[in-house]
């Protein structure tokens, strides 16, 4: 006796497929029209409009792939990355506190992604807010303590507090850790300088709360260039054809 036949594809399933091939070929002017329709066809296909946001997104057209993005959490409020990717769009327009509120929205719905405390953490530095810089770097290295972004802006956060000890201490605990890392050499040449800067205060510690007046994003030596916050893309649920993750 024959198989019976798959189902046939919803129609939103059907153009949310279409507009994922366009996606992963790069033609995003159809992507968009597919999403779209996708999105119309099944009002309840977040993953349409998540996916029509960052079409926007790659075509530089922001405010558009914010509202995509907001009818997405209207339809599904947990999706974090949803969350996420708005606040690396709010943080494109220069809108540094509404990115915060969103990354930090991000964080709580999703504790156990470290990218997301870090793009918290590369926002509130931004800002100003130092301490909560510190508290976002220190979240994303206890989740992922093999990172060097994590663990060079946490130890820079530190820096700019004039924090030393700390900074050298993040440093010099993620250099022991790899010694093979690919910026070995940087990384051991900053927990270098960091020892010549704690003995150079030792020496004139009368003078040292001087220099303490001002806080100011000061390099370790010089700015890295590889500190950005990360789009994600949606999960594929099961079935459907989505684009291989990346990050914008």
């Amino acid at each position: 006796m024959a198989a019976a036949p798959p189902p046939p594809e919803a129609p939103g399933v059907k153009l949310y497929n279409a507009g994922a091939e366009h996606f992963k070929r790069k033609e995003l002017d159809q992507a968009v029209d597919c999403f779209k329709r996708a999105a119309e066809a099944d009002p309840k296909l977040y993953r349409a409009w998540a996916y029509l946001g960052m079409a926007y997104a790659q075509m530089g057209q922001l405010d558009p792939a914010i509202e995509a993005y907001r009818k997405c959490i209207d339809i599904a409020p947990e999706y974090h990355k949803a969350f996420n990717n708005v606040g690396e769009l709010y943080r494109r327009k220069g809108l540094l506190d509404y990115a915060a509120m969103v990354f930090k929205m991000a964080t709580e719905i999703e504790p156990k992604m470290s990218h997301y405390f870090y793009n918290l953490g590369i926002t509130y530095f931004e800002i100003g807010m130092y301490v909560q810089a510190e508290e976002a770097f220190t979240q994303a290295v206890a989740l992922d303590p093999n990172d060097y972004e994590y663990t060079t802006e946490l130890a820079q956060v530190q820096f700019t507090q004039k924090n030393y000890e700390a900074a050298l201490g993040t440093l010099s605990k993620y250099h022991d850790a790899h010694p093979e890392h690919a910026r070995a050499a940087e990384t051991g040449a900053r927990v270098q300088m960091l020892r010549r800067r704690l003995e150079a205060l030792q020496a004139a510690a009368p003078s040292a709360d001087g220099n303490k007046s001002e806080i100011r994003r000061a390099p370790l030596e010089e700015e890295d260039e590889n500190a950005k916050t990360k789009m994600v893309d949606p999960v594929p649920q099961p079935g459907q054809n989505d684009p291989p993750p990346q990050k914008i």
